[in-house]
């Protein structure tokens, strides 16, 4: 399911957020999930889909919305009285009755040590589903992040959709969530999945943790694409976000109905 708050600012004096938010707003959206159901959110953190090894916790979210603002360095300078987030999980029956009431009327506060931004989410509206086929064009709403990494390198490296190597990593990942889910992948349908960039990518760098020992910079890109793919694949890449770190806000993508600005 997917759907979008509208928050508002209890304080307009306190309008001033930091440019690196991710890492907070990710950590306010499992709290509301731990407060509700406390056994589902202990699992989605400890665990989450597994696939050899590897974890996935199937959601995603939007950057935030702001109609108006400026920025001073590392801040936003929010103009606007409200905001609007999109957050995007596969509809599954262990959270699909619930999820929406959880976030209804919930007060928090959003920064960091610096500067924080008090908000109460005063809507939340539930996004009808697309009509998914076997070929979409996407906007990203969200940086989209694909790393590859060889075995004698330390870091990780983060590609450019411009990258030879961008599209095969992309389904792959897209695939290793899908069968982390329970859903096997036939390996004839490989050759069906094709990526296509649509528009120049803009670059996003986004700290997270930032000004802790565990700080780390995180690159990702937004831009506009197109998917040739079995629709049921699309489908849950659009629910679950494309590319990696999903649950942290990357890859968050809305269907593309017009060229869309960064």
């Amino acid at each position: 399911m997917r759907f979008r708050l509208t928050l508002e600012l209890t304080d307009p004096s306190r309008n001033i957020l930091p440019l690196n938010y991710q890492y907070e707003l990710s950590s306010w959206i499992y709290h509301v999930m731990h407060s509700g159901n406390r056994e589902f959110a202990t699992w989605l953190h400890n665990q989450g889909f597994t696939n050899d090894k590897k974890q996935f916790r199937l959601f995603t979210f939007s950057n935030l919305l702001i109609r108006k603002l400026r920025t001073s360095q590392d801040r936003l300078i929010i103009q606007s009285n409200h905001i609007e987030l999109t957050i995007s999980m596969l509809p599954v029956d262990l959270i699909q009755h619930f999820i929406t009431g959880l976030f209804a009327d919930q007060i928090f506060s959003l920064g960091d040590t610096i500067s924080q931004v008090p908000l109460k989410v005063v809507s939340i509206e539930a996004m009808p589903e697309p009509e998914f086929n076997n070929r979409m064009s996407f906007a990203a709403i969200s940086p989209l992040l694909v790393s590859f990494k060889e075995p004698e390198e330390k870091y990780a490296r983060y590609l450019s959709p411009d990258h030879p190597q961008y599209g095969s990593l992309f389904f792959k990942n897209l695939k290793e969530k899908r069968q982390a889910f329970g859903n096997s992948w036939p390996a004839e349908n490989e050759s069906t999945c094709v990526f296509r960039s649509l528009s120049e990518p803009k670059m996003k760098g986004i700290q997270i943790k930032a000004g802790t020992p565990e700080q780390t910079k995180l690159i990702g890109y937004k831009y506009d694409f197109e998917l040739t793919a079995p629709a049921d694949l699309i489908r849950f890449g659009y629910y679950t976000g494309f590319g990696e770190k999903n649950s942290m806000g990357f890859g968050c993508a809305d269907v593309l109905t017009r060229p869309s600005r960064f």
